[in-house]
């Protein structure tokens, strides 16, 4: 996954971001979408191109404004029934600052510039003497972010913990690395799932972000994260037992983070299987201020397991939970709700973490 290793770190940030290849005309840029998601996407074989192409060439004769574009290509994106791939877009405007000083000001926004809220970190050690770490999403502010968990595993790792339990219930995904940035020194191996493509080819996942080529050393000189400079932190206490703690919830990135310890004889993955966002994603500029973020790859674990198209990951000690009950009402109508009941149920989740590892240390 080294192609565009960094640029993966932007996913859902890169539509502010005007595109590298301008496109001249409605038809141009209608063509360089048709190509770029038949050439690309993983499930492109459930679409009909022979009738699609020529339809789709021949409405956007009747589009004046390029703008107008955005909801067909929404439209195709979706007949890819991947529930990953996705349209990056932002309105042209003739005076939209120049790229270069566009993305610089995105790579140093602020969640609360992006109307994002802010992350919510949680550490700290239990009773049992067992580390316990929340693990947030993270999109923007990302080496404040790796900075913040870096402190908190140290102090955790300074009283020598018995076990660690890392909280992935609430994180629905964002960008990969500078979430597992710190938690290198807790997984065994230096490479761990893959990435495979509709052909077959696989492509190995390293655990730290060092010995990149040059592009992916400027992506990480811009935000801050070369691997010199901010290396992981050494963990003293990692031959102890791990626990990861997932939901429904905990999509993409959190699934990928769960992907780097999974199959590791001393960890144990607890709660509920996992949203199914298990797919590798690669952004595409098309032109003008469009980006395309499409699913060309499936996720391949250290077991040897491959995911299908919107598979979650199953824990390895499923709990019941009655998230109705737990948010005092009847049903669960919506993701909201979910994630609402999932962050009240944080209590019980901690609790399994606990028992599971008391009933560990008495064997």
């Amino acid at each position: 996954m080294q192609k565009k290793i960094l640029l993966f770190l932007l996913v859902l940030t890169v539509f502010f971001v005007r595109s590298y290849a301008q496109v001249s005309s409605v038809s141009q840029l209608a063509n360089a979408f048709l190509d770029t998601v038949e050439r690309h996407a993983y499930n492109k074989s459930l679409i009909k191109w022979d009738s699609i192409r020529p339809l789709f060439i021949e409405q956007a004769k009747t589009i004046s404004d390029i703008n107008g574009l955005a909801p067909h290509f929404r439209r195709i994106i979706r007949q890819l029934k991947d529930g990953h791939s996705a349209l990056y877009f932002e309105k042209a405007d003739r005076n939209q600052a120049a790229e270069k000083e566009l993305f610089k000001k995105m790579a140093g926004m602020t969640d609360k510039e992006a109307g994002f809220p802010p992350k919510i970190f949680s550490h700290f050690m239990t009773k049992d003497h067992y580390a316990y770490i929340r693990v947030p999403e993270v999109l923007y502010e990302q080496r404040k972010y790796v900075d913040t968990i870096g402190v908190q595993l140290k102090a955790l790792d300074a009283q020598d913990p018995k076990a660690w339990i890392i909280d992935l219930t609430d994180n629905n995904g964002g960008s990969i690395f500078p979430m597992v940035w710190h938690f290198a020194d807790l997984i065994d191996v230096d490479s761990t799932y893959s990435t495979v493509d509709r052909t077959g080819a696989e492509d190995k996942q390293k655990v730290r972000m060092r010995d990149l080529n040059d592009q992916d050393q400027k992506w990480a000189k811009l935000f801050d994260l070369e691997y010199d400079k901010v290396p992981p932190v050494d963990i003293k206490n990692k031959n102890v037992p791990i626990v990861l703690l997932v939901s429904e919830v905990t999509s993409s990135s959190g699934e990928f983070f769960i992907t780097h310890f999974k199959g590791q004889k001393n960890v144990a993955i607890i709660g509920q299987m996992t949203s199914g966002q298990t797919s590798a994603n690669d952004q595409f500029p098309i032109g003008n201020n469009y980006m395309v973020n499409l699913t060309t790859a499936v996720l391949k674990d250290r077991t040897g397991k491959i995911y299908g198209i919107g598979e979650g990951i199953n824990p390895d000690i499923p709990i019941a939970i009655d998230f109705a009950k737990v948010m005092g009402g009847t049903e669960i109508r919506d993701s909201g709700q979910r994630r609402k009941a999932v962050k009240a149920a944080n209590p019980i989740y901690i609790q399994q973490a606990i028992d599971y590892l008391k009933k560990q240390h008495k064997k």
